[in-house]
């Protein structure tokens, strides 16, 4: 027990990766799906931007909310999240290094639960909350390296960026727009801070 608590400590990909190989294995269809979804991930060319597991981890902001770690996405929208995911290999991952998922998929019960966003763009699949895997990278400086990324980049490349309180910021592939800390777009610090 003490050995698994230190790894979680020291790794903790290593840990989700487990939760999620026992979350896999609890149901035969999970990973028949689970294959088809890196095999359309390996498809698109953006295989390896982020552990494929991770594109189905349930959002732990409200635990109560969560009736499992993680969720298959409706399979006809997988391809949904493959604009984000070129994205975040292409600008976000050169600028600030590696990230983490916090979010991804959200059924409707879930997003109920957490008083999402009707429209939100987690619901169809556009959309990944992340973190800065490295501890030096402040929310200053996600809206310093992050900000001018999106004002070019992610306007030509139609991808909305929120940067909320500490390190958490969305990208979606949806459309081009910011928001901030409280998802309003007039706290969009790449507007309300320079």
């Amino acid at each position: 027990m003490a050995a698994a608590v230190l790894a979680a400590c020291v790794n903790p990909g290593a840990a989700r990766a487990d939760a999620f190989e026992r979350w896999l294995a609890a149901s035969p269809e999970r990973g028949d799906a689970f294959a088809r979804f890196e095999a359309m991930l390996a498809e698109e060319g953006v295989a390896g931007v982020l552990p494929a597991y991770d594109l189905w981890l349930v959002d732990q902001i409200r635990p109560q909310c969560a009736t499992e770690p993680f969720v298959a996405p409706p399979e006809e929208e997988w391809r949904n999240i493959v604009p984000a995911l070129r994205f975040i290999r292409d600008h976000v991952k050169p600028a600030i290094g590696d990230v983490r998922v916090v979010s991804g998929y959200r059924d409707e019960a879930f997003n109920t639960c957490i008083r999402g966003a009707s429209r939100s763009a987690h619901r169809s699949y556009y959309a990944l909350d992340l973190v800065p895997v490295s501890d030096s990278i402040s929310r200053e400086d996600l809206i310093a390296l992050l900000c001018p990324i999106h004002e070019t980049d992610g306007q030509r490349d139609g991808i909305g960026l929120g940067i909320y309180s500490a390190r958490r910021f969305h990208i979606d592939a949806r459309s081009y727009r910011g928001w901030g800390h409280d998802h309003h777009s007039a706290t969009f610090p790449c507007v309300t801070e320079r």
